[in-house]
């Protein structure tokens, strides 16, 4: 399994360019000044706004190592669309709120700062969107009511306050693998709303889940309590999770799901279930500080428990409790080395913004010999989602990415793996990619070895048993033919005509595949011989039938 592959254009269809292009204006020097409906405004010196205004589908582009500050608010038309594309620094200098429709791109070595990294920034525009590829910090981002959002971390967020949405928000929030995100204050999500982490999380304080849905594939760490009280609240764990804290409230509809490592100091919750992975193939790990009471839930199956200090078993695991146990939940597994499955906490992939899992693609090796196939396809141990239904050509688009040999290919219409003739023995690879039918563009990809062995040499003893029989028929350039038995070619034994010669060859008939297709099938007779032009090699018909020729350029050793 390799990185996953996302065939949309980065975030929103931002348009890629290395430093502001396309300008309509450049350098307003009006503190005042108000930017212009359908213009793109860009900045290659220092300024500082006091009171600006913006029209509708406004584009500010920033360059690098250019400081743009704000003074007071940004006053724009409600809804209207601003874009702020951040090659150089952003500056707010107050709280800021804007009823706008933000769309923002910061670049790499781009950097908004709001308050001097502790002002406030409140989102009241329907629709915002902010792709941070470079440093972001501020105070508390307050995202409003009725306001769709969608938020991509690859570099440094830091929010100094708390993280606030309202009940009707629709947030999509992902920080990715090469994010990190520092949030100092308190975090609040609602039903609508998802959290992906497949980078690195710091929260300082508390996590309320609210009903929402967290999906980890990174580290996430949380110093302060954890809430997962709300309808549904919904926790997936694919990498490390840490609570420091407390966790609690958590109703029977609320999920807790480890297939990675989760540690917790303390839990109170309500009956929500701890679950783990279907397959016994994998197993979670989970390790509490202190005893935790999870009333009468359901542990399992493929999980298990540990203790921090102390002997780990089912009375000092839990407390005040009487779960029901589902299959292979153990404890401490590792301490008697018969764990069922290794610990997991690298899954190398990322949930889509909608948080479904992509396909898996998984890694094979392959022994074919030339002119064969592999014995399995390329999707017997493939998944069309990760932990979901096995990939099978009705769930999932295949495609080739690559191969080191043109002459050997992935027959996407039944996923073989095929060697042609010919093939010199050695180890290649073929890198082949899987989206799945639902979602073209949730895509996977793998590499797979295919090692073609040599030709084995064969030597089969002659017969000598029986009557030798002379030769009777030859063409020499020697001049040495007689008759009779003991001479040329007689003392040849056993051929219908003898060849002799030390500088001529023998020429068959050189016919081209055309020539070959144009015998008349009445003439066609097995053991026929030419030499085939168009694939350069010996061909014989066994069959004395039109679909009967067969190059001879393989060692083997028929019977």
């Amino acid at each position: 399994m390799r990185r996953i592959i996302y065939l949309v254009p980065l975030l929103f269809c931002y348009i890629i360019q290395a430093q502001c292009s396309n300008c309509t204006v450049s350098n307003p020097t009006d503190p005042n000044y108000q930017f212009p409906d359908n213009s793109t405004v860009c900045f290659t010196a220092d300024m500082t706004f006091n009171n600006p205004s913006f029209g509708e589908n406004v584009r500010i582009c920033i360059s690098s190592g250019v400081t743009v500050q704000f003074q007071n608010n940004v006053s724009a038309l409600n809804n209207s669309i601003l874009y702020f594309d951040v090659h150089g620094s952003l500056n707010f200098n107050q709280t800021t709120t804007s009823a706008a429709n933000l769309d923002v791109h910061v670049y790499n070595g781009g950097a908004i700062t709001v308050g001097g990294g502790n002002g406030n920034m409140n989102l009241e525009g329907s629709t915002n969107r902010i792709a941070n590829e470079g440093t972001i910090i501020l105070g508390v981002l307050q995202l409003g009511d009725n306001t769709n959002n969608i938020i991509d971390n690859y570099n440094l967020l830091t929010i100094n306050g708390n993280l606030n949405m309202s009940n009707s928000a629709m947030t999509q929030f992902r920080n990715w693998t090469s994010g990190t995100m520092n949030l100092n204050g308190n975090y609040t999500n609602n039903e609508q709303s998802f959290y992906i982490n497949c980078g690195t999380i710091n929260s300082q304080s508390g996590f309320n889940i609210n009903g929402g849905k967290i999906y980890n594939t990174g580290t996430f760490n949380v110093s302060g309590d954890v809430n997962l009280s709300g309808n549904s609240s919904e926790i997936f764990n694919y990498g490390k999770f840490i609570s420091n804290g407390n966790m609690n409230n958590a109703p029977s509809d609320a999920i807790i799901y480890n297939e990675g490592y989760m540690f917790i100091n303390q839990y109170q919750g309500g009956n929500a279930p701890f679950r783990g992975p279907a397959s016994s193939t994998k197993k979670g790990y989970i390790e509490v500080q202190n005893a935790i009471q999870v009333n009468n839930a359901t542990m399992g199956p493929n999980l298990d428990f540990k203790r921090t200090t102390g002997t780990s078993d089912q009375s000092t695991v839990f407390m005040n409790s009487n779960p029901t146990f589902l299959s292979n939940v153990t404890y401490d597994c590792a301490s008697t080395n018969e764990c069922s499955a290794p610990l997991v906490t690298d899954v190398d992939f990322c949930p889509t913004i909608n948080a479904e899992l992509p396909p898996m693609a998984v890694d094979d090796t392959y022994t074919i010999n030339a002119g064969g196939s592999s014995a399995g396809t390329v999707l017997d141990n493939d998944f069309e989602t990760y932990d979901g239904p096995q990939a099978t050509l009705t769930n999932v688009i295949l495609a080739q990415v690559s191969t080191t040999n043109t002459n050997i290919n992935l027959n996407v219409s039944d996923a073989h793996i095929e060697v042609g003739s010919g093939t010199p023995s050695g180890t290649y690879t073929l890198v082949y990619q899987i989206c799945q039918q639902a979602a073209p563009t949730n895509c996977d990809t793998a590499t797979d070895t295919i090692i073609v062995p040599a030709a084995a040499t064969c030597y089969k003893p002659a017969v000598t048993a029986g009557t030798e029989l002379s030769s009777h028929y030859g063409i020499t350039s020697l001049e040495r033919a007689q008759g009779g038995d003991n001479n040329w070619p007689g003392a040849r034994k056993g051929a219908w005509t003898v060849l002799e010669s030390k500088t001529k060859g023998l020429v068959l008939n050189r016919l081209s595949d055309a020539q070959v297709a144009s015998i008349p099938a009445a003439d066609l007779k097995e053991g026929m011989i030419v030499y085939n032009t168009t694939q350069n090699c010996l061909q014989v018909n066994i069959d004395g039938t039109s679909t009967g020729w067969r190059c001879f350029n393989t060692q083997s050793c028929p019977d």
